[in-house]
């Protein structure tokens, strides 16, 4: 009893800490440990938050883990790795929540922003078109193909059957490397080629091609990638 009511205290501390401090002076481990108050009632989740950690090497990548992975590498119950998997959700869709006033994607910049926002969180190639108008304001981004980037995998006839469908004025063409590079890939290129002379030639801009690795993007645009088109 006297061990729990040392914990219960704990938690109060750090509660009323993160109340008055907010969460930018907590380390990882100590915004873990608090989030997995929701799923262990009892006990001290300092060390589990540690072990977790420990196990996936960040916090973030604990936190883009399969829950399947995490409930299994760190003995916790289905319901707690639920929990934590439900935060990269959370993030992402928080992040998406941020574009859908049909942003002008107008500049390298944003659409760099944007891409990452889109695809950050993902551990698997996606690629992605983002249709805009003629003043460079997004219509809808739509997804093409999960897999890698090559002509097996992302139809050139499904890009065009979107892009008519949304009656786009230019498109971006957005997809991530995980882990990876940012630079482009021999496959990247050719793609990337055949899409633009195929868009020139019903009237339709390819702005940009995007490629997002983590926190990071390239863009064809800004490194003169497309005048090589």
């Amino acid at each position: 009893m006297r061990e729990e009511n040392l914990h219960k205290g704990h938690r109060e501390r750090m509660r009323q800490r993160y109340l008055t401090e907010g969460g930018e002076g907590f380390a990882d481990h100590e915004l873990l440990e608090m989030l997995l108050y929701g799923a262990v009632p009892r006990g001290d989740t300092n060390a589990l938050a540690h072990k977790m950690i420990a196990e996936f090497g960040s916090l973030t990548a604990l936190l883009e883990a399969d829950p399947v992975e995490i409930a299994r590498r760190c003995g916790v119950k289905e319901s707690t790795a639920v929990l934590i998997s439900l935060q990269k959700e959370l993030m992402r869709r928080r992040n998406q929540e941020k574009w859908k006033e049909h942003p002008a994607l107008d500049s390298v910049r944003k659409a760099g922003a944007y891409a990452l926002d889109l695809m950050g969180d993902y551990h698997y190639e996606r690629f992605y078109v983002a249709c805009l108008d003629s003043r460079k304001r997004l219509i809808r981004t739509c997804f093409i193909s999960e897999g890698t980037v090559d002509e097996s995998v992302v139809h050139p006839r499904v890009v065009v059957e979107t892009v008519l469908k949304y009656q786009a004025s230019s498109v971006i063409l957005m997809h991530n490397h995980p882990g990876g590079t940012m630079k482009p890939s021999f496959s990247d290129l050719e793609l990337t080629t055949k899409l633009c002379r195929i868009l020139r030639e019903i009237g339709i801009e390819v702005a940009d091609h995007i490629i997002v690795s983590e926190n990071a993007y390239f863009s064809f645009l800004e490194h003169n990638y497309l005048k090589e088109t």
